[in-house]
């Protein structure tokens, strides 16, 4: 059965009933409750004539391991099961828990990040395994928990050993079909500084911690690497949360930023901790306030060679079936793969319908054709790559 075939069996049906079921499941994080989400999909991976396994965390956090076919190695697909708040309803034009589907657009939280993208990888099992073409390797779709919050659920999947026979990584976050091979790790940093309280009306007897934290923003912009990546351009840092003072009439004796550092392959972490710890010293060394720092959250940059068989097999399809460029992409973005992959570092993807631009917006939509497309492309490739010759 040659593949072009087999691509047709993609169930554009199946793509559609099970976006608009996931996305009635309420699973904003946080709490990011994945556990009814995860005995759904037991029940359809039945129907379908899969194996599946369900890997509970906590009283609101599961997650779920869908088999089928044989190998001593896996091709693991992964795609998570929360999504962010909703936040203002009233941003939105049509219900956020629900599919609303207008001029072949899917609304609906979740839609394209990423309950959509589950369903397309569901139905590249549905595709393969009603083609009886045999593979050398076994599909196992890994469906993760607080992926929003932390990438828990992938870390907790990883702990019970579901990537230990993973030959590659396919995760199908919104790349608009293009396929994407790198992207920067997040770490994430508070900034705390500490000065002197006084009366507002005296402001020269105190020490203002508010503008030391002025002072301490430009210097962490200064540490910032010079670094550049092909794909992914430079590290970044983004204040995204301030805290301090007590009242409009005193001098702030605290104030903390928490900082945003999406950083390159190339950037070593703990190096780069080290510029941290060295540049608070050198800040309190020479100024009233005084700097210290802690680490909130770091997830490894991960990239893959593009010379990989699952690359290229997935740049001639996305090509042929959406002629998208053959060149691969870098996200600025991190995705499970982070926390799935390291330290084997075997080859992942990146590759799914829906544009990047309304990741975490009112209004998401995705293209019900795109994710038929991310479908097609994704057992074009795993077929290329993949089937006994």
């Amino acid at each position: 059965m040659k593949i072009e075939s087999i691509i047709e069996l993609v169930d554009e049906k199946l793509i559609k009933r099970l976006t608009k079921d996931l996305v009635a499941f309420n699973s904003q994080n946080p709490p990011g409750s994945t556990i009814e989400i995860t005995k759904y999909l037991q029940e359809e991976s039945k129907s379908l004539g899969f194996d599946s396994k369900i890997y509970s965390m906590d009283e609101h956090r599961s997650n779920i391991v869908i088999t089928f076919g044989k190998g001593e190695k896996d091709i693991v697909l992964s795609g998570h099961l929360d999504t962010v708040p909703v936040g203002d309803e009233s941003q939105w034009k049509y219900p956020p828990l629900q599919v609303t589907e207008k001029d072949g657009k899917l609304f609906g939280r979740g839609t394209v990040d990423m309950k959509g993208g589950v369903a397309s990888l569901i139905a590249v099992m549905d595709a393969i395994s009603r083609s009886n073409i045999e593979l050398n390797y076994r599909l196992v779709f890994a469906g993760t928990a607080d992926e929003e919050v932390g990438m828990n659920g992938a870390f907790h999947l990883k702990e019970k050993g579901v990537m230990n026979k993973a030959e590659c990584l396919i995760i199908t976050e919104a790349t608009d079909l293009k396929v994407g091979i790198a992207e920067k790790g997040p770490y994430w940093i508070r900034m705390k500084v500490k000065g002197k309280a006084a009366h507002g009306s005296m402001p020269e007897v105190g020490i203002n911690a508010i503008e030391g934290v002025c002072t301490g923003i430009k210097a962490l912009k200064d540490i910032i690497p010079k670094t550049k990546h092909d794909l992914l351009g430079q590290t970044t840092l983004n204040v995204g949360m301030i805290s301090g003072g007590a009242k409009i009439n005193v001098v702030p004796e605290d104030c903390y930023i928490d900082c945003d550092f999406r950083l390159i392959p190339e950037v070593d972490q703990e190096e780069f901790n080290s510029s941290i710890t060295d540049q608070m010293k050198k800040l309190s060394d020479e100024n009233d306030c005084k700097y210290t720092h802690e680490v909130l959250h770091a997830i490894p940059a991960v990239e893959t060679n593009q010379d990989e068989s699952i690359v290229k097999g997935l740049l001639k399809w996305s090509k042929r079936i959406s002629n998208r460029d053959e060149n691969p992409i870098g996200l600025t973005y991190g995705t499970d793969a982070a926390a799935l992959i390291p330290p084997d570092n075997i080859p992942f993807v990146i590759i799914g319908g829906g544009s990047p631009s309304v990741l975490h917006q009112s209004n998401e939509y995705v293209q019900l054709s795109d994710l038929v497309a991310a479908s097609k492309i994704i057992t074009g490739g795993i077929l290329e790559t993949y089937s006994k010759k």
